[in-house]
């Protein structure tokens, strides 16, 4: 016996044969009593509430595959959830020179239609160091080396429907690079004080959520001792 389910991109419903429903029937039951969520009681576990019955791919690029999975959500409801995959894990660096200024990149972000204002940023290949990456990205976006590349931040990027997944170094000790951006990039070069930059992204002027997230990590920094003093100064103004 099969049943049809909903397709995301509207095309005709997938057929799911009788053996895969009534599996997922069962895990589903089992999830729950293990603590899933119901109309009257809260989920009580960190445990997954969801069933994965069936997962297929819709769509991939070089960058990116987006996936279509048939699941049962912890409220028994049985339909399709999208989740795009990225091939690469994100990585950015904030260059701040011993003067307490912050290099930024300015280009147009076409999935949203405006420019932009941001920290360096690239894409880490499969098998490389993202601290390589992360070397890279700053000499060719901002024409700039340096001494210290510190992690500071790791964040999960639009947890609902995409597994990316980033890490944000605080770059020190700056010297002059070899500024080389890819054909593709189109790049705009400035340097402003750091307590400009926190301005914008107090104001909503600044809004790449990786750049946002690693100025706010790094006045932290400075403000509660984990950078040296000469430089928290420089930043705090």
């Amino acid at each position: 016996m099969e049943h049809q389910c909903a397709r995301l991109d509207g095309g005709a419903p997938a057929p799911v044969n009788h053996r895969a429903e009534s599996v997922g029937t069962t895990m589903r039951v089992q999830t729950l009593a293990e603590g899933a969520p119901t109309a009257n009681k809260p989920p009580m576990t960190d445990q997954n509430p969801w069933t994965l019955l069936d997962a297929a791919v819709a769509f991939e690029n070089p960058w990116l595959r987006l996936e279509e999975q048939e699941v049962i959500d912890p409220a028994g409801k049985r339909h399709a959830y999208g989740i795009v995959r990225f091939k690469k894990l994100a990585v950015g660096v904030l260059p701040v020179t011993d003067r307490g200024e912050v290099h930024l990149v300015g280009q147009w972000r076409v999935p949203l239609g405006r420019y932009s204002w941001e920290m360096p940023e690239g894409g880490c290949e499969a098998g490389e160091d993202p601290l390589d990456c992360a070397r890279r990205e700053l000499e060719e976006e901002a024409g700039v080396r340096a001494l210290s590349l510190r992690p500071i931040v790791k964040m999960d990027l639009s947890n609902s429907v995409t597994d990316e997944q980033a890490i944000c170094y605080l770059a020190t000790g700056l010297s002059p690079g070899v500024h080389a951006p890819e054909p593709v990039e189109v790049l705009r070069n400035r340097v402003v004080p750091f307590r400009e930059v926190l301005a914008d992204v107090v104001a909503g002027r600044v809004t790449d959520a990786m750049t946002v997230a690693t100025v706010l990590r790094a006045h932290h920094m400075a403000v509660t001792g984990e950078i040296e003093a000469p430089l928290a100064a420089a930043m705090l103004g």
